[in-house]
């Protein structure tokens, strides 16, 4: 795959905050609707990213599940919202690529209102039939790759990857975890020894977090990450709270760039366009994380 090929080569760009920009555009309500009924102002947001240097963007789905879209009463529309996500985002790219730079388009498949481990309201089927519908979508909206989000508990992980591989034996999975306000363990208490045991990862391509506090509190987790994986490494954080400066995040960022730690680099909540150009230069002065044969 060329993705695959790509981020061995070079550290990737992926965009920032989609939520951030929709609401800050007026954007109410569910906002994977306007994949559908306001699909220009989601291809906006696509293109400030783009124009900002990232190499990846990420569909506007993270609460296109049924679970997440049944508080607005469209949990029937899941599926024709995360396609209708994924052919903005990918017709987006296509404005953008070329042959030396290809733009990709990462399919955002979230965590849903529910964590397996602890609800007691939800069967294993009804979880997967979820994660089926956005995942079909996005396969069928033409996405590189499947991002699998915001993860907190590994057995919603392991139904989701279940599910992309019933759907494309073929296609890329990033699974991407949030980290604990407790060193070296993920949002459900795990630690990322655990956690990596427990999802299937033969099954991805690469690992990583995402949101959590800011850049500087992961640290400590992303080289426990590196010391017990050899898989390329995502790491997009959120702008903090309180809010990192942009230069200042880039800085940061840079300085894990520099220790090698990472392949692919972005920006989660609260992070605008202007942290995403700020980033392209640190990008492009450093090598990725050299990998396993196996990846």
């Amino acid at each position: 795959m060329a993705f695959i090929e790509d981020l061995r080569r070079r550290i990737l760009l992926l965009d920032g905050a989609m939520g951030t920009m929709l609401l800050s555009g007026g954007i109410k309500g569910c906002l994977e609707l306007a994949n559908v009924e306001q699909a220009d102002v989601v291809a906006d947001v696509h293109r400030a990213y783009l124009q900002a240097g990232a190499d990846i963007i990420t569909t506007n789905t993270t609460c296109a599940d049924a679970l997440c879209l049944k508080q607005y009463g469209l949990q029937s529309r899941s599926r024709e919202l995360a396609k209708a996500g994924a052919e903005v985002a990918r017709r987006v790219a296509d404005e953008f690529s070329t042959t030396l730079q290809p733009r990709y388009v990462a399919g955002s498949v979230g965590p849903t209102t529910r964590n397996l481990t602890l609800a007691n309201d939800i069967k294993a089927e009804e979880l997967s039939a979820a994660y089926a519908d956005v995942v079909g979508g996005l396969i069928e909206g033409g996405v590189d790759f499947i991002l699998i989000e915001t993860a907190m508990d590994a057995m919603n992980v392991k139904i989701a990857v279940e599910e992309c591989r019933k759907i494309d034996g073929e296609i890329p999975i990033i699974v991407s975890a949030v980290l604990s306000r407790i060193e070296g363990r993920v949002a459900s208490g795990a630690t990322i020894s655990k956690f990596l045991e427990d999802i299937p990862l033969e099954e991805v391509s690469v690992v990583g977090f995402n949101c959590s506090n800011g850049v500087k509190t992961a640290e400590a987790s992303l080289k426990m990450l590196a010391a017990q994986s050899d898989k390329p490494i995502v790491f997009y954080p959120s702008a903090g709270q309180p809010m990192v400066a942009v230069n200042h995040f880039a800085k940061d960022m840079e300085a894990l760039c520099r220790a090698g730690l990472l392949n692919i680099i972005g920006g989660c909540c609260g992070t605008t366009p202007a942290y995403i150009e700020s980033m392209a230069k640190v990008a492009q002065c450093w090598r990725p994380r050299k990998t396993g044969k196996k990846n």
